[in-house]
Parts: structure tokens; C-alpha cells; sequence
């Protein structure tokens, strides 16, 4: 099975288990060859003290968006893990539906490169992220 084909899977919530969308309430909305979409309907649980979405939540989101879709053009039996993530808040968000939207930027051998942009319900620019990530050889797919 191709990664890709993986990713799908957990999209009708068939591939391998994402405890962190779980947790959170996350989910894969696209995933396309070098594209990942990944959606959150925010709720209070997401909020910090003062009432705005806490960074790290749309953090996670990009982060995930960015690795799917470097593994949509990774060999088969490979994954990545960041190594380097630089977010820019542009917008406080309270409510409503953030989109992730991770692009590959470059693969190498060792090192993948990838963006995102997290948008809220009405289309703006929230967030834009660009990490750098590690190829890992894995058996993803496997149960654990």
C-alpha cells in the first residue's frame, strides 16, 4: 500500500490510528500528491485563558498538514519527523472552522522541505508555517 494510499485510508478513518487528531478533534479533509489538507472545528477546549485560540492547536494542524503531504512523495515504507518548525500568527482566532493547508516545498534524500497555511472559515490567512523534516525509514502501516 502507497503512502498516499494510507493517508486516504485514515481520512474514512480506516488507516493507521492519529491519537493527536483524536485528542483534539482533527481531521484529514484532502490529501492529494504533494497537498494535505487538515481541518478543525474549534470549540473551548482550544482556547487559552484569555479566550483565543492557544498556538499550539494551530500549530499541530499545520504540522500535520506539512508531514502528509511530504509523505504523499516519499518512497513507500517512509515517514518524516520535523526538525525545524517556524509558525507566523497573523490573526486570533476564537470559533469557527481553521483549515491547514500543507504544500511539499523540496525532498531531498534526507531532508524535506514543506509550507502551510492555515485559514479560518471566512478564507483569511491565520497562520503560515514552513517546517524542515527528517525522511525516516518506517513500516507505517503496521499495527502496533
Amino acid at each position: 500500500m502507497s503512502n498516499l494510499e494510507a493517508l486516504r485510508l485514515g481520512m474514512v478513518g480506516e488507516g493507521p490510528r492519529a491519537g493527536w487528531r483524536e485528542t483534539i478533534g482533527a481531521r484529514v479533509a484532502e490529501v492529494e500528491p504533494g497537498h494535505a489538507v487538515v481541518e478543525l472545528d474549534v470549540h473551548a477546549g482550544h482556547r487559552h485563558e484569555g479566550g483565543i485560540v492557544q498556538g499550539g492547536v494551530i500549530t499541530q494542524i499545520a504540522d500535520a498538514a506539512m508531514g502528509m503531504a511530504l509523505m504523499t512523495r516519499q518512497p513507500d515504507g517512509q515517514s518524516n519527523t520535523t526538525v525545524e518548525l517556524k509558525v507566523n500568527f497573523l490573526r486570533p482566532v476564537v470559533e469557527g472552522r481553521l483549515r491547514a493547508l500543507g504544500r511539499v516545498v523540496e525532498i531531498r534524500k534526507t531532508l524535506l522541505f514543506a509550507e502551510a497555511d492555515v485559514l479560518d472559515e471566512r478564507g483569511r490567512l491565520v497562520a503560515r508555517a514552513s517546517s524542515t523534516c527528517l525522511a525516516l525509514e518506517t513500516d507505517l502501516w503496521r499495527p502496533r
